[in-house]
Protein backbone atom coordinates (compact mmCIF):
# COMPACT_ATOMS: atom_id res chain seq x y z
CA UNK A 1 0.00 0.00 0.00
CA UNK A 2 1.57 3.20 -1.15
CA UNK A 3 1.78 6.21 1.58
CA UNK A 4 -0.59 9.54 1.44
CA UNK A 5 1.67 12.19 -0.27
CA UNK A 6 1.77 15.28 2.05
CA UNK A 7 2.77 18.58 1.57
CA UNK A 8 2.98 20.87 4.88
CA UNK A 9 2.42 24.61 4.69
CA UNK A 10 3.52 26.80 7.76
CA UNK A 11 3.70 30.09 8.10
CA UNK A 12 3.94 33.23 10.19
CA UNK A 13 3.18 37.26 9.74
CA UNK A 14 7.16 38.47 10.93
CA UNK A 15 10.37 36.87 11.20
CA UNK A 16 9.70 37.87 15.11
CA UNK A 17 7.67 34.40 15.12
CA UNK A 18 10.00 32.96 13.81
CA UNK A 19 9.76 29.62 16.62
CA UNK A 20 6.31 29.43 15.88
CA UNK A 21 6.90 28.54 12.08
CA UNK A 22 9.31 25.88 13.36
CA UNK A 23 6.78 25.04 15.82
CA UNK A 24 4.02 24.56 12.99
CA UNK A 25 6.58 22.44 10.95
CA UNK A 26 7.20 20.31 13.99
CA UNK A 27 4.02 19.58 15.14
CA UNK A 28 2.45 18.51 11.46
CA UNK A 29 5.66 16.47 10.55
CA UNK A 30 5.04 14.51 13.83
CA UNK A 31 1.16 13.85 13.34
CA UNK A 32 1.41 13.23 9.37
CA UNK A 33 4.20 10.42 10.51
CA UNK A 34 2.17 9.12 13.35
CA UNK A 35 -0.25 9.14 10.62
CA UNK A 36 2.09 6.67 7.76
CA UNK A 37 2.26 9.67 5.75
CA UNK A 38 4.95 10.71 3.30
CA UNK A 39 5.88 14.19 3.23
CA UNK A 40 7.34 15.43 0.06
CA UNK A 41 7.77 19.14 1.06
CA UNK A 42 7.51 21.58 3.43
CA UNK A 43 6.83 25.28 2.74
CA UNK A 44 7.84 27.60 5.76
CA UNK A 45 6.81 30.86 4.27
CA UNK A 46 6.97 34.47 7.26
CA UNK A 47 4.46 36.83 5.23
CA UNK A 48 6.67 39.99 5.65
CA UNK A 49 9.60 38.90 3.53
CA UNK A 50 7.03 38.47 -0.01
CA UNK A 51 10.06 37.08 -2.16
CA UNK A 52 10.44 34.11 -0.36
CA UNK A 53 6.81 33.93 -0.15
CA UNK A 54 6.11 33.47 -3.81
CA UNK A 55 8.73 30.71 -4.59
CA UNK A 56 7.72 28.71 -1.30
CA UNK A 57 4.13 29.07 -2.83
CA UNK A 58 4.82 28.73 -6.42
CA UNK A 59 7.10 24.83 -5.38
CA UNK A 60 3.68 23.95 -3.75
CA UNK A 61 1.28 24.65 -6.39
CA UNK A 62 3.89 22.76 -8.65
CA UNK A 63 3.15 19.92 -6.65
CA UNK A 64 -0.54 19.65 -6.61
CA UNK A 65 -0.70 20.56 -10.38
CA UNK A 66 1.30 17.40 -11.28
CA UNK A 67 -0.04 15.38 -8.69
CA UNK A 68 2.85 14.49 -5.97
CA UNK A 69 0.89 15.70 -3.66
CA UNK A 70 -2.37 14.14 -2.33
CA UNK A 71 -3.00 16.66 0.75
CA UNK A 72 -1.80 19.79 1.86
CA UNK A 73 -1.47 19.95 5.72
CA UNK A 74 -1.54 23.42 7.21
CA UNK A 75 -2.00 24.45 11.20
CA UNK A 76 -5.74 26.16 10.41
CA UNK A 77 -6.89 27.47 7.44
CA UNK A 78 -6.39 31.08 8.76
CA UNK A 79 -2.58 29.85 7.97
CA UNK A 80 -2.72 30.16 4.26
CA UNK A 81 -2.86 33.46 3.79
CA UNK A 82 -4.01 36.78 5.98
CA UNK A 83 -5.75 37.76 2.18
CA UNK A 84 -9.08 36.25 2.45
CA UNK A 85 -9.22 36.23 -1.39
CA UNK A 86 -5.77 34.45 -2.04
CA UNK A 87 -6.33 31.96 0.99
CA UNK A 88 -10.10 30.92 -1.16
CA UNK A 89 -7.97 30.76 -4.46
CA UNK A 90 -5.88 28.48 -3.07
CA UNK A 91 -8.25 26.22 -1.44
CA UNK A 92 -10.41 26.18 -4.97
CA UNK A 93 -7.42 25.52 -6.97
CA UNK A 94 -7.00 22.21 -3.99
CA UNK A 95 -10.52 21.52 -5.21
CA UNK A 96 -9.84 21.58 -8.41
CA UNK A 97 -6.25 18.91 -8.00
CA UNK A 98 -8.61 17.05 -6.18
CA UNK A 99 -5.87 17.58 -3.33
CA UNK A 100 -7.64 17.85 0.05
CA UNK A 101 -6.35 20.40 2.33
CA UNK A 102 -6.55 18.89 5.97
CA UNK A 103 -5.50 21.31 8.88
CA UNK A 104 -3.96 20.49 12.69
CA UNK A 105 -7.00 19.99 14.65
CA UNK A 106 -8.87 17.87 12.04
CA UNK A 107 -5.94 15.15 12.24
CA UNK A 108 -5.30 15.35 15.67
CA UNK A 109 -9.39 14.56 16.29
CA UNK A 110 -8.67 11.55 14.01
CA UNK A 111 -5.51 10.32 15.67
CA UNK A 112 -7.96 10.81 18.85
CA UNK A 113 -10.51 9.10 17.90
CA UNK A 114 -8.61 6.41 16.57
CA UNK A 115 -6.81 6.18 20.03
CA UNK A 116 -10.39 5.65 21.75
CA UNK A 117 -11.61 3.11 19.63
CA UNK A 118 -8.32 0.96 19.71
CA UNK A 119 -7.67 1.47 23.76
CA UNK A 120 -4.21 2.82 23.44
CA UNK A 121 -4.67 6.19 25.75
Amino acid sequence: MEKETVWIYCSVASRNSIELLNYQEHVLNDLAFKFGMKVVGVSKIISEENKNCHYQIEAMRNAIRTQKVGIVLVYTKERISADKDVADEFMMFCDMCHVELVTYQQLKNKLVLYRLFNNQF
